[in-house]
């Protein structure tokens, strides 16, 4: 039997407003990616006049100002009361490595043909220096036979820096150490053979195996960690990630404060023209759109404005939560967003979303508001260590152990342990590595 039924159910839905999505995506972005978002804007609305101003900051003033209000150490960082900050010396000019071996093999005699394959060859290396593809693909590509290919290759060999277009590993270590003239079959086979053992020190194994005496085992040993293994590195063009900062810490009376950097680059107006249409016109359609426009405009003046009084508020909570660390050059406490989510009344995803690729110029250097955050442990005695004082006692341990003898995730668990930090050995090796630490066997100084 059907029947026809007026029920009533009531049911929750969010319903969030194209403003309230665009204040939050205003707020997620950061100082480069904002610049970009307004004057994008500016396009589609013309009403809004914006100007950002670039390269504001005297930043050698800036510093010169700011140094002295704090306590340096002056082991961590190149410090000189006397020194200038000339910036315009700090530039770093780099080399072309692809022009160079270009170069190499245009002055080397070879046939065009060939030529034409070894220039090919260096546009493929990969940023380490290496040649990855297939001595097969490289011959179909140009229709010719795989011992063209494989001759090409070796010419690419002779060039320098030695080790440039290995295939793998094995094959650079092998070509770094004929360019110092060491040619030993034996010591090429052990390379290719038992790469992991040499970099394990396994001396005991690999003098009985390949008739070397220990110490021929403990020599070609050390030659070979003085190599190279991504011989093209040291002349990669770096991909400079420019980081505008969102907030300056200043000091007055000698207390740190926060101030908004905003003021200094970007400013919003509304465009006189179209104020001075919307008096005039008689045109309805025209000043429906003109008042449109000034709605969006109103809307993204505000959203800028909201984000920068956020940012400095978060900013500020987070100077009063690590106020030793911003006053006495102390270290950073244990710090999570929740806390300034609870400090400022504010939901976590808010805090999330302002320091999101957000910058701190501080008179320590540029950092990203997440720097501030650390994670907790507590110690025997209840008192909460931030994850950064474990990784510099393991720092202190490493850097002062018997390198003859170095010591193993494990002891170093133990040792730290006896300090009153109860740390597992999975996250000693997590930090170590963090650290950029070697594992024990790897660090161990024949």
């Amino acid at each position: 039997m059907i029947s026809n039924k007026i029920q009533q159910t009531q049911t929750l839905k969010l319903n969030i407003s194209n403003n309230l999505v665009q204040s939050l995506k205003i707020l997620n972005m950061g100082r480069q990616e904002l610049e970009e978002e307004l004057e994008n804007f500016s396009l589609s609305n013309p009403v809004l006049d914006v100007e950002i101003k670039k390269d504001t900051i005297d930043w050698e003033k800036y510093f010169k100002n700011e140094r002295g209000s704090i306590s340096y150490d002056r082991n961590e960082s190149a410090y000189q009361d006397d020194s200038d900050y000339d910036f315009e010396n700090m530039t770093t000019d780099y080399d072309s490595l692809y022009d160079s071996l270009h170069g190499q093999i245009n002055i080397i005699k070879m046939d065009e043909s060939k030529r034409k394959i070894c220039h090919y060859l260096v546009d493929s290396l990969d940023d380490d220096g290496y040649l990855r593809e297939k001595e097969e693909d490289l011959a179909n590509k140009f229709g010719v036979d795989k011992s063209i290919v494989l001759s090409a290759i070796k010419m690419i060999h002779s060039l320098e820096p030695a080790g440039i277009g290995a295939r793998n590993l094995q094959e650079c270590i092998i070509l770094q150490l004929r360019d110092r003239y060491i040619f030993d079959k034996q010591l090429e086979q052990m390379v290719l053979n038992d790469l992991n053992l040499i970099a394990n020190s396994n001396i005991s194994y690999l003098s009985s195996r390949y008739k070397f005496t220990r110490d021929e085992v403990m020599e070609y040993i050390n030659i070979i960690r003085s190599l190279d293994p991504r011989p093209a590195q040291k002349y990669a063009r770096t991909n400079i990630v420019y980081a505008f900062p969102d907030v300056i810490v200043e000091y007055q009376d000698g207390e740190p404060m926060v101030k908004s950097f905003k003021e200094r680059n970007i400013s919003l107006s509304i465009n006189q023209y179209y104020k001075d249409l919307l008096l005039t016109s008689d045109d309805e359609e025209v000043k429906k759109y003109i008042k449109e426009k000034l709605n969006s405009a109103k809307s993204m003046i505000n959203d800028i404005e909201e984000r920068g009084n956020t940012i400095v508020s978060i900013s500020n909570a987070i100077i009063e939560f690590q106020y030793d660390y911003f006053k006495n050059n102390g270290r950073l406490k244990p710090m999570t967003q929740a806390d300034i989510a609870d400090k400022l009344d504010l939901h976590i995803s808010t805090i999330s979303r302002g320091v999101n690729d957000k910058y701190m110029l501080t008179n320590k250097g540029l950092f990203e508001l997440k720097r501030f955050f650390t994670g907790a442990y507590e110690s025997r005695d209840g008192e909460d260590i931030s994850t950064d004082t474990v990784k510099d006692e393991i720092k202190t341990i490493i850097d002062g152990e018997d390198k003859r003898k170095p010591l193993s995730d494990s002891k170093i668990e133990g040792m730290l342990k006896e300090k009153g930090f109860d740390i597992a050995r999975r996250t000693v090796s997590k930090y170590r590595e963090e650290l950029g630490y070697l594992s024990s066997s790897k660090r161990k100084n024949i």
